[in-house]
Protein backbone atom coordinates (compact mmCIF):
# COMPACT_ATOMS: atom_id res chain seq x y z
CA UNK A 1 0.00 0.00 0.00
CA UNK A 2 1.24 3.42 -0.98
CA UNK A 3 1.50 6.02 2.30
CA UNK A 4 1.47 9.83 1.69
CA UNK A 5 1.82 12.85 3.80
CA UNK A 6 -1.26 14.38 3.48
CA UNK A 7 -0.76 17.33 5.50
CA UNK A 8 2.06 18.35 8.52
CA UNK A 9 0.15 21.64 10.99
CA UNK A 10 1.51 22.63 13.77
CA UNK A 11 0.01 21.87 16.95
CA UNK A 12 -1.43 23.77 19.86
CA UNK A 13 1.35 22.44 22.01
CA UNK A 14 5.08 23.63 21.72
CA UNK A 15 7.49 21.65 19.09
CA UNK A 16 4.69 19.37 17.77
CA UNK A 17 3.05 18.45 14.78
CA UNK A 18 -0.36 17.09 13.47
CA UNK A 19 0.64 14.91 10.53
CA UNK A 20 -2.20 13.46 8.63
CA UNK A 21 -1.12 10.27 6.30
CA UNK A 22 -2.76 7.79 3.96
CA UNK A 23 -2.06 4.21 4.15
CA UNK A 24 -3.79 2.69 1.28
CA UNK A 25 -7.34 4.16 2.09
CA UNK A 26 -6.90 4.23 5.20
CA UNK A 27 -6.10 7.84 6.81
CA UNK A 28 -4.21 8.06 10.06
CA UNK A 29 -3.56 11.36 12.31
CA UNK A 30 -0.25 11.00 14.59
CA UNK A 31 1.72 14.01 16.56
CA UNK A 32 5.26 14.28 16.04
CA UNK A 33 7.14 16.04 18.77
CA UNK A 34 10.47 17.87 18.22
CA UNK A 35 13.38 17.64 20.50
CA UNK A 36 16.24 19.87 20.36
CA UNK A 37 19.20 18.95 22.75
CA UNK A 38 22.94 20.06 23.80
CA UNK A 39 25.28 17.57 23.85
CA UNK A 40 28.76 19.27 24.34
CA UNK A 41 29.03 21.61 21.93
CA UNK A 42 26.34 19.98 19.40
CA UNK A 43 23.00 20.43 18.98
CA UNK A 44 20.98 16.61 18.82
CA UNK A 45 17.47 17.17 17.01
CA UNK A 46 14.98 14.23 17.55
CA UNK A 47 11.73 14.05 16.33
CA UNK A 48 8.92 10.82 17.35
CA UNK A 49 5.85 10.65 16.53
CA UNK A 50 2.64 9.29 18.72
CA UNK A 51 -1.44 8.67 18.66
CA UNK A 52 -2.97 11.67 18.30
CA UNK A 53 -4.52 11.89 21.96
CA UNK A 54 -8.65 12.21 21.96
CA UNK A 55 -8.25 10.63 18.51
CA UNK A 56 -9.96 6.97 17.97
CA UNK A 57 -6.37 5.46 17.31
CA UNK A 58 -5.72 2.38 19.39
CA UNK A 59 -2.14 2.05 18.00
CA UNK A 60 0.79 4.53 18.40
CA UNK A 61 2.90 5.41 15.32
CA UNK A 62 5.89 3.24 16.32
CA UNK A 63 3.68 0.39 16.39
CA UNK A 64 1.90 1.11 12.93
CA UNK A 65 5.30 1.43 11.49
CA UNK A 66 7.22 -0.96 13.22
CA UNK A 67 7.70 -3.38 9.98
CA UNK A 68 8.22 0.04 8.08
CA UNK A 69 10.87 1.70 9.46
CA UNK A 70 11.89 3.32 6.05
CA UNK A 71 8.26 4.94 5.75
CA UNK A 72 8.67 6.29 9.61
CA UNK A 73 12.04 7.78 8.82
CA UNK A 74 10.62 9.54 5.33
CA UNK A 75 7.66 10.59 7.70
CA UNK A 76 10.14 11.97 10.14
CA UNK A 77 12.10 13.51 7.72
CA UNK A 78 9.68 15.58 6.51
CA UNK A 79 8.11 16.79 10.09
CA UNK A 80 11.57 18.27 10.79
CA UNK A 81 11.57 19.91 7.53
CA UNK A 82 8.51 22.07 8.67
CA UNK A 83 9.99 22.28 12.30
CA UNK A 84 13.36 23.95 10.75
CA UNK A 85 10.35 26.33 8.27
CA UNK A 86 11.71 24.60 5.49
CA UNK A 87 9.17 24.44 1.97
CA UNK A 88 7.42 20.61 2.14
CA UNK A 89 5.81 19.84 -0.98
CA UNK A 90 2.08 18.01 -0.11
CA UNK A 91 0.94 15.60 -0.61
CA UNK A 92 4.38 13.59 -0.39
CA UNK A 93 5.18 9.87 -1.26
CA UNK A 94 6.92 8.53 1.14
CA UNK A 95 7.02 4.58 0.45
CA UNK A 96 5.52 1.68 0.40
CA UNK A 97 3.62 0.12 3.75
CA UNK A 98 4.38 -3.83 3.84
CA UNK A 99 2.54 -6.22 6.52
CA UNK A 100 4.35 -7.64 8.68
CA UNK A 101 4.00 -11.09 7.11
CA UNK A 102 5.51 -10.07 4.14
CA UNK A 103 8.46 -7.70 6.07
CA UNK A 104 9.45 -10.68 7.83
CA UNK A 105 9.38 -12.66 5.21
CA UNK A 106 12.29 -10.41 3.50
CA UNK A 107 14.30 -10.47 6.51
CA UNK A 108 17.82 -12.08 6.41
CA UNK A 109 19.23 -13.75 8.49
CA UNK A 110 22.41 -12.87 10.34
CA UNK A 111 25.30 -14.29 8.86
CA UNK A 112 28.61 -13.56 10.67
CA UNK A 113 27.31 -10.16 12.14
CA UNK A 114 28.66 -8.75 15.24
CA UNK A 115 25.69 -8.28 16.93
CA UNK A 116 24.52 -11.87 16.43
CA UNK A 117 26.99 -12.56 19.26
CA UNK A 118 26.00 -12.81 23.12
CA UNK A 119 28.02 -11.69 26.18
CA UNK A 120 28.66 -15.40 26.84
CA UNK A 121 30.74 -15.39 23.70
CA UNK A 122 34.27 -13.21 23.01
CA UNK A 123 34.21 -9.86 22.55
CA UNK A 124 37.22 -7.51 21.27
CA UNK A 125 38.13 -5.23 24.10
CA UNK A 126 38.09 -1.34 23.55
CA UNK A 127 42.03 -0.27 23.37
CA UNK A 128 43.48 1.77 25.86
CA UNK A 129 43.94 4.72 23.85
CA UNK A 130 40.15 5.15 22.49
CA UNK A 131 38.90 4.36 26.17
CA UNK A 132 41.36 7.03 27.32
CA UNK A 133 40.29 9.84 24.73
CA UNK A 134 36.53 8.96 25.53
CA UNK A 135 37.44 10.04 28.97
CA UNK A 136 39.22 12.95 27.88
CA UNK A 137 35.66 13.82 25.61
CA UNK A 138 33.50 13.37 28.76
CA UNK A 139 36.30 15.42 31.16
CA UNK A 140 36.15 18.53 28.95
CA UNK A 141 31.50 18.64 29.17
CA UNK A 142 30.23 21.52 31.21
CA UNK A 143 28.71 20.01 34.28
CA UNK A 144 25.18 22.00 32.76
CA UNK A 145 25.29 18.83 30.02
CA UNK A 146 27.00 15.45 32.61
CA UNK A 147 23.63 14.37 33.24
CA UNK A 148 22.17 14.70 29.15
CA UNK A 149 25.46 13.36 28.07
CA UNK A 150 25.26 10.22 30.31
CA UNK A 151 21.73 9.41 29.84
CA UNK A 152 22.67 10.01 25.93
CA UNK A 153 25.35 7.53 26.42
CA UNK A 154 23.64 5.09 27.89
CA UNK A 155 20.62 4.96 25.17
CA UNK A 156 24.07 4.01 23.28
CA UNK A 157 24.76 1.31 25.20
CA UNK A 158 22.55 -2.69 23.61
CA UNK A 159 23.54 -5.50 25.15
CA UNK A 160 23.94 -8.23 22.79
CA UNK A 161 21.98 -10.80 24.37
CA UNK A 162 19.31 -8.14 23.76
CA UNK A 163 19.25 -8.99 20.10
CA UNK A 164 16.79 -11.12 18.53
Amino acid sequence: MKVQVLSIQSAIAPNTHEVVLSVGTDTQKFICTTEVNRVGEHLLQTTCGDSLRGSSASRTFSEVFKFNQRVAMNVTNLVVKCYNREIVNLPADVGVFVTPETALSKQKPFENNSLAYTESQQTTAVDGETRQRARSIFEQLPESVLDEAVRFLESLYVKGDRVE
